[in-house]
């Protein structure tokens, strides 16, 4: 069964990215960050035991970035952060048995959890990532699953309530993972990558 690997990301462009961060430090420290996060998590996913990874942007603009990287690079398609993942998901399953977003954020995660998620998806046709802030660092399934990602109240601490409260009014098969922890806010930086202000 083919695994394929998708690591969501915005566009590296200045002002646009890590906007929580960049009130309070600026806009340079946070696409600084953003950059290192997306970097890192493509060397994670690279790392891992996934056949394949592609990067999935949101402006054409940062094919090269993300292709310099050595992974095929996509932009998003879809009004917002819900159907632009289910066209991913889509897009990778007419390819590949099993397909994982991942955000670029979770700097947590590493390759041996992303073997775990792509483990659990032999047996079960959904897999997710808590974060520590109420969303998730990733999902995976076996199939489209549509209904995980429409009406979502994406950035919110309710993302993972409502995933969990979905899988289970649907009857899916799935499998939670252990909680990590990604990087949105200015405290997330100083609680875990403080030495990334340092000049």
């Amino acid at each position: 069964m083919s695994k394929l690997l998708q690591v969501f990301a915005r566009a590296p462009i200045r002002g646009q990215v890590k906007t929580r961060i960049a009130k309070e430090l600026g806009d340079d420290v946070a696409l600084n960050i953003h950059k290192r996060l997306c970097e890192k998590a493509v060397l994670t996913a690279l790392s891992s035991d996934a056949d394949a990874v592609e990067a999935w942007t949101t402006d054409a603009s940062a094919r090269d970035y993300f292709e310099a990287m050595a992974v095929e690079c996509w932009v998003q398609q879809g009004v917002n952060l819900g159907t632009r993942m289910d066209f991913a998901m889509r897009h990778g399953l007419a390819r590949h048995q099993r397909v994982i977003i991942l955000g670029s954020d979770a700097l947590s995660v590493s390759p041996a959890y992303l073997a775990e998620a792509f483990r659990s998806l032999e047996q079960s046709e959904v897999v997710v990532g808590p974060a520590t802030d109420g969303g998730y660092v990733l999902i995976g399934a076996t199939r489209p699953v549509p209904e995980l990602f429409r009406d979502m109240p994406w950035g919110t601490n309710e993302v993972m309530g409502h995933t969990l409260e979905r899988l289970l009014s649907r009857g899916l098969g799935f499998h939670i993972l252990g909680e990590r922890w990604d990087v949105d806010t200015v405290q997330d930086v100083l609680t875990y990558i403080p030495d990334w202000l340092e000049r």
